[in-house]
């Protein structure tokens, strides 16, 4: 047992030491991110900036909805070992998502015509290749780009576009340099010397994941929807303004993209081996990660509300209790996606978005927009933490770094 928990405290230390580099990239890569958001405010106009918040929210939400769960799947696939073929990969993340997207374009066409659904389905297919490219990239052990490709690449993209192009057009050319961006490394991805070890033709070949699949979906339509819902009950000045603070409010959840991405590959292994006690580990390195840097961040921001607008200071405390509530339960859904518990992630999702809707009807105003988002998300996290708790028998919430709890737990 001591021996045991000596493994896993030195396995904590190096998932620690790896997050350093790439928690300082996802600094730098929120930075960017925060910058377009903020210049795109400034340049467009609260009105033009809340319009457009609203048709990129509609392709980040549309990726996920035609992938059929690919990125997820591929990052599991290609991490515990089993691989995938080059044919299973060409299917799920070229061959399937174009062909919903045309399929998928027809029934939104028919549904909301007013959308450019075509600049938002073409945008969506490569914001989705750049995902499964980054999941690859991830499996090939490059933390630090596939990170900037699957997180950057895309706003990098929108913003070159809004330089050149107004209206929907912006998506067409966001389209269009996301490609610029993924396809030359892809030939790197595929040139790589360690390609054939997780992507070849004697590989598995997995079938679609309808859990992945709506995990992917609700989990993007959850940090959407009230960008979305709120565009429609909502003034174009006021859901700019709400983009705008959310924005910077999020910057208080930007490491548990890091312990996601830094933890997910022990998380994998240690699920694939059997082994609840560094499946422990595995986790609560990742809330260590989150939990400490997003702390000093949401302090941070407690400290600049006095520098906010009177009228968005309430708002603006509420949206970051709504990133705290993901820097606490971190590890969760990385858990739930990567250890057999996936359709209870996506579940909580659903529930999430099914409990901000049933408040939609109060919704009056940014503060309450604001206020039935923070209930959906706790609710939901919440949720899904006890279900893990209790079927893999391990604490993703940030209360596990209270204890060593190590000595509790036994290989499965």
């Amino acid at each position: 047992m001591v021996r045991s928990f000596m493994v896993t405290t030195q396995i904590s230390k190096i998932i620690t030491m790896q997050a350093l580099g790439p928690m300082v990239l996802r600094g730098a890569i929120v930075g960017i991110n925060f910058a377009v958001m903020i210049g795109l405010a400034t340049v467009l106009g609260l009105a033009a900036f809340g319009e457009l918040a609203l048709i990129w929210g509609a392709a980040l939400v549309a990726a996920p909805i035609i992938s059929v769960g690919a990125p997820l799947l591929m990052l599991r696939a290609l991490t515990d070992g089993d691989g995938m073929s080059v044919k299973a990969v060409m299917l799920q993340v070229i061959i399937v998502p174009a062909a919903l997207a045309v399929l998928s374009g027809t029934v939104a066409i028919a549904i909301w015509p007013t959308l450019p659904w075509f600049s938002i389905l073409l945008c969506a297919f490569w914001i989705n290749f750049a995902s499964c490219l980054a999941s690859a990239m991830r499996a090939l052990g490059s933390v630090n780009l596939s990170m900037a490709l699957r997180d950057c690449g895309p706003q990098i993209a929108l913003a070159i576009a809004a330089m050149f192009m107004r209206d929907g057009q912006i998506l067409v050319l966001a389209a269009f340099c996301i490609g610029c961006i993924a396809l030359p490394l892809s030939i790197w991805a595929f040139r790589s010397a360690d390609r054939l070890n997780i992507i070849g033709r004697h590989h598995a070949s997995p079938v679609p994941s309808v859990s992945l699949w709506g995990t992917s979906v609700l989990g993007v339509g959850l940090a959407q929807i009230d960008i979305i819902v709120g565009g429609a009950l909502l003034s174009p000045t006021q859901i700019g303004l709400y983009a705008v603070l959310r924005r910077v409010a999020n910057l208080v959840a930007l490491p548990v993209s890091v312990a996601t991405w830094v933890s997910a590959n022990d998380v994998s292994k240690s699920y694939g081996a059997g082994d609840t006690i560094m499946l422990q580990r595995a986790s609560r390195g990742g809330s260590q990660i989150a939990f400490f840097a997003g702390l000093i961040l949401f302090l941070c921001g407690l400290c600049s509300l006095a520098w906010v607008a009177p009228d968005g200071q309430f708002v603006f405390f509420i949206l970051l209790c709504c990133a705290f509530i993901q820097v606490v339960f971190a590890s969760g859904l990385t858990v739930a996606t990567l250890c057999g518990l996936a359709k209870f992630a996506a579940l909580t999702r659903g529930f999430s978005i099914l409990v901000y809707s049933g408040c939609a009807a109060f919704v009056v105003g940014p503060v309450s927009n604001a206020g039935a988002y923070l209930l959906a998300t706790s609710l939901g996290s919440l949720a899904l933490w006890a279900i893990v708790r209790q079927q893999r028998h391990i604490d993703t919430s940030a209360w596990s770094l209270r204890s060593r709890p190590e000595a509790q737990w036994k290989p499965s």
